[in-house]
């Protein structure tokens, strides 16, 4: 597993959950000096509770921060085991190419809160899941299985051998999501803000699927489409 640096985290959403989740990853938070609500009361319970230390600071307007400690990232070697042995049917996210960082907030909340199982991320061909992307995923980074991979036609092989069924978005597709049945383990990808999946990437699909049959107007933003087809698999299962 490779290892980030330490990094900050805005925001209460992002702060709460890690709290909830996993809050020994939590080193420091500061706090707005000039706030006193009961948002911030609540939060310096969580913390004191916690046993975590925390200040108060005049630079602060309104969100606190946090300083993170070291985490592991998942990789291609964890997806393998964590597919193998530690869930049943799966449902799978796949991000490819996803350039603005609030786009892939977005879409990481719509994960956590459609019940994806695991997201996985085309490592270099993907924003970093910086300060900004957990942010706008208030929280939701914290609670569902992120992994790296370097190789996406490789990764999307394995599932395939794993019995995972593929379904790429494509505006250009004939197939409609309400036409397919995602109650079996399958996975999901999205493609780029502009250009959508990657050819070659959409020719590894066992489905070829669209979101709208408006002929003169069929383009979702990427965060958006996500949480449309998210949601109707999730209401399937």
């Amino acid at each position: 597993m490779n290892k980030k640096e330490n990094s900050s985290r805005i925001g209460f959403h992002s702060i709460e959950s890690i709290l909830e989740n996993n809050p020994h990853k939590i080193k420091k938070v500061t706090l707005p000096a000039n706030r006193n609500d009961h948002r911030i009361s609540s939060l310096i319970l969580a913390l004191e509770k916690n046993k975590i230390n925390y200040d108060l600071s005049s630079k602060l307007k309104q969100e606190p921060e946090a300083i993170i400690s070291n985490e592991n990232e998942l990789n291609f070697k964890d997806l393998k085991h964590f597919i193998s042995f530690k869930v049943n049917n799966p449902l799978i996210l796949i991000l490819d190419n996803i350039i603005d960082p609030r786009n892939l907030g977005a879409c990481i909340r719509s994960a956590a809160v459609n019940g994806v199982d695991a997201l996985i991320i085309n490592k270099h061909h993907c924003a970093p899941i910086n300060a900004i992307a957990h942010k706008v995923s208030a929280g939701g980074a914290e609670v569902i299985k992120i992994f790296h991979v370097t190789n996406l036609i490789n990764c999307i092989k394995f599932l395939k051998e794993s019995n995972v069924h593929i379904y790429g978005l494509s505006e250009h597709a004939k197939e409609s999501y309400l036409e397919c049945n995602f109650t079996t383990a399958c996975a999901i990808i999205m493609g780029a803000e502009e250009s959508g999946i990657r050819e070659k990437t959409l020719e590894s699909c066992d489905y070829k699927i669209n979101l709208s049959n408006n002929k003169l107007f069929k383009s979702f933003n990427v965060s958006v489409a996500t949480g449309i087809i998210l949601a109707e698999a999730n209401r399937q299962r």
